[in-house]
């Protein structure tokens, strides 16, 4: 019980666990309409674009996250004006911003030497770092894209799994690709500071990997891969706390431990389940 109690005595720990619970609850279910759509490149592109951002903070003093949703927002109006035309698709205006916000980055740290010794934090995460301050920005990350979904989730899977009915219902799949976009940029936001640049993309894929192995619909799919990110960073801290491994790594190797038992029951439950015999044609009233 001291084992299970003791982190939870200290602020520092219990601003991380907040914090991996809603990046892991955010990430996860977003994670799927990432996964479905096949876009696997916008969560790594996201997280270049980010720190730009990130450097920015740095050099004025402000929070982390503040510099990092500032770039989300610069980012999703650019891409917003660039597939405004019909010849650009948000993955084309992604290409374009992609090198050339993560190249200001790179330049910046270049050019500013006290970012340098920072330059990790911002590749694998800084969890015990967090404060008030970015922790009450990755609530308002997470409770805005919980009432976007609510409001434009229905919207989101018809453009995610039927985008000819989408577009014959008259929605603007442009449009709804931009929110998604937008939604996966504030999940970036969230999970940056907590498994840094480097490892977001896990986060994104590792519990809505797991969560389609388990589920048959689309929304449990989403709730359960929200509810296994929220657990691995639950686990992944508890693992930090008794040992010296980084938390950002703790919580992605939990994912992917998580994603290997569940693959490995889901296969060894299909080898052994009895296979239904194929009905025989022509077969019944006929013979």
């Amino acid at each position: 019980m001291d084992w299970l109690i003791d982190p939870w005595t200290s602020g520092i720990m219990r601003r991380a666990f907040a914090e991996a619970i809603l990046m892991g609850a955010v990430a996860g279910g977003l994670g799927c309409f990432v996964l479905q759509r096949g876009l696997a490149f916008l969560g790594e592109s996201v997280a270049h674009t980010l720190i730009f951002g990130v450097v920015i903070a740095f050099l004025l003093g402000g929070p982390i996250l503040l510099g990092a949703a500032g770039a989300a927002a610069l980012t999703v109006a650019l891409s917003s004006a660039l597939a405004s035309d019909r010849r650009f698709s948000v993955d084309v205006s992604m290409g374009v911003l992609l090198p050339t916000f993560f190249g200001l980055g790179v330049t910046l740290i270049a050019l500013t030497d006290g970012y340098r010794t920072k330059l990790e934090d911002t590749l694998f995460g800084a969890i015990l770092e967090v404060t008030d301050v970015d922790l009450a920005l990755a609530g308002a990350v997470a409770l805005l894209v919980a009432l976007t979904l609510a409001c434009a989730g229905k919207e989101l899977v018809l453009a995610t799994f039927d985008r000819p009915m989408a577009r014959a219902m008259g929605y603007r799949l442009g449009l709804l690709d931009l929110l998604l976009f937008a939604l996966v940029t504030l999940a970036a936001v969230v999970a940056l500071r907590a498994v840094g640049n480097v490892l977001l993309t896990a986060m994104l894929l590792g519990p809505a990997l797991s969560a389609r192995l388990l589920t048959r619909t689309f929304w449990s799919m989403a709730a359960t891969a929200a509810g296994l990110g929220a657990f691995a960073g639950v686990v992944g801290l508890y693992w930090s706390w008794s040992s010296n491994v980084g938390g950002g790594a703790a919580i992605v190797l939990v994912v992917a431990a998580l994603f290997a038992v569940i693959a490995s029951a889901h296969a060894l439950s299909s080898a052994v389940r009895p296979r239904t015999p194929a009905p025989v044609a022509g077969g019944g009233a006929g013979r």
